[in-house]
């Protein structure tokens, strides 16, 4: 009895002692969470160069001193200085040639004889215009009505006989190419013939010139 109880006291001390050599060779949590000395000053010492670099980027840039011998000379009103006075000497002889040669040029003038006056002599003549001026060409009169019997009078003394003509358009211009005439519808140029017979001589600002059967009459414009 007692032997037994003496081995299982035994196996008891030796599975205690197995135990705690386990336990042993594990680290605490306390000893894991702690943080080495060094490393805090390394870090301290950093944020103490960090800020020192900052003050010195944001420090602003120092002015410059003005020196007090510009600053003086700044303040002191301007002061003129007297312009230089510019002696010409001029030697006695040339005023001596000059007044000389102005003597000279006096004298000349005084011996020089009178200018001779120029008379224009005018023909008293009278100048004729010549009565053909050359370029230009003179075109003659114009007929007028006055002078031509009218288309109504030839027909009432039997002179000619023709059917009833009007004038429709009537277009004068001193160039002969621009004149223009509409009698009974139909358009008419100086020297041409009518339908009815009579021969256009003329265009006049009185009307139109017609020839027919030796007779020379005018078509008045209305």
């Amino acid at each position: 009895m007692s032997f037994i109880l003496d081995a299982l006291k035994k196996s008891e001390t030796d599975r205690q002692q197995q135990g705690s050599g386990e336990f042993a060779g594990v680290p605490t949590s306390r000893d894991a969470a702690r943080v080495p000395g060094w490393l805090w000053a390394l870090g301290l010492l950093l944020a103490v160069n960090f800020a020192v670099l900052l003050g010195l980027l944001l420090r602003p840039a120092a002015v410059a001193p003005v020196p007090s011998s510009s600053v003086s000379a700044a303040r002191l009103p301007a002061t003129e200085l007297p312009e230089p006075r510019l002696e010409i000497d001029v030697p006695p002889a040339a005023t001596d040639d000059s007044s000389s040669f102005a003597a000279q040029v006096a004298a000349a003038k005084q011996n020089a004889p009178p200018p001779r006056q120029r008379v224009a002599t005018v023909s008293q003549e009278p100048r004729t215009t010549p009565d053909v001026v050359p370029g230009v060409v003179r075109t003659p009169p114009a007929r007028t009505a006055a002078a031509l019997p009218t288309l109504q009078q030839v027909q009432a003394n039997g002179a000619v006989d023709l059917p009833e003509l009007h004038l429709d358009i009537h277009v004068y211009s001193d160039k002969p190419d621009d004149r223009f005439v509409f009698i009974n519808m139909s358009k008419q140029r100086e020297n041409s013939r009518l339908d009815e017979g009579p021969l256009v001589e003329e265009i006049t600002p009185d009307g139109v010139v017609l020839q027919h059967q030796g007779t020379t009459f005018l078509l008045p414009r209305e």
